[in-house]
């Protein structure tokens, strides 16, 4: 009888179980609702830091020097000494690396740096002509490439250090998730 009482009570408590989940299975909806809000210049300035210059430039002829800035690896900077006569050139070539999540458009974009920048004595080309280009995610690398041109033969020696500053923006949408 004893043990007839202690299934009777355990059949009852499981049942019970049983039917409490039940109940709550097909009569409680749990919603959840929220939102995320990008912080659209901390994401940038993370996203920046993917996409950088590398340290392997390649100064196409001797007399020339060129480096990455080591605290904001977005610029580069070249200095031109080698060029004497008109027409002479010197050249650079840069990797770009984007070693983040997301895919990126670039411009490179020269700026006069210290020294003589003069327009009238150097011309400065690249081989994007001014142009954006995508830069694949994960490792993605372009090559970035540098002319100098000396226009007119100059009475003295001259030379000019120019920056190389890289833009990039993310190609995925801004704003915010729900």
């Amino acid at each position: 009888m004893k043990k007839r009482r202690s299934v009777v009570i355990a059949f009852l408590l499981v049942a019970a179980l049983v039917m409490g989940v039940g109940y709550a299975a097909l009569t409680d909806v749990l919603d959840i609702t929220g939102s995320a809000d990008i912080n659209q210049s901390a994401a940038e300035e993370a996203f920046n830091q993917d996409v950088y210059f590398k340290d392997n430039i390649t100064v196409h002829e001797s007399g020339n020097t060129s480096s990455i800035n080591p605290d904001n690896n977005d610029k580069a900077s070249f200095t031109v000494t080698s060029l004497k006569g008109a027409g002479d050139t010197a050249s650079f070539t840069y990797t770009i690396v984007n070693d983040g999540d997301v895919p990126a458009t670039v411009t490179p974009s020269v700026k006069a740096g210290t020294g003589n920048t003069n327009s009238e004595y150097f011309d400065i080309s690249s081989d994007w002509n001014g142009a954006s280009k995508e830069l694949a995610a994960h490792g993605g690398t372009l090559t970035y490439k540098v002319t100098v041109t000396l226009k007119k033969t100059p009475v003295e020696s001259i030379s000019g250090s120019f920056i190389i500053e890289l833009t990039a923006v993310s190609n995925v949408d801004n704003g915010s998730a729900s």
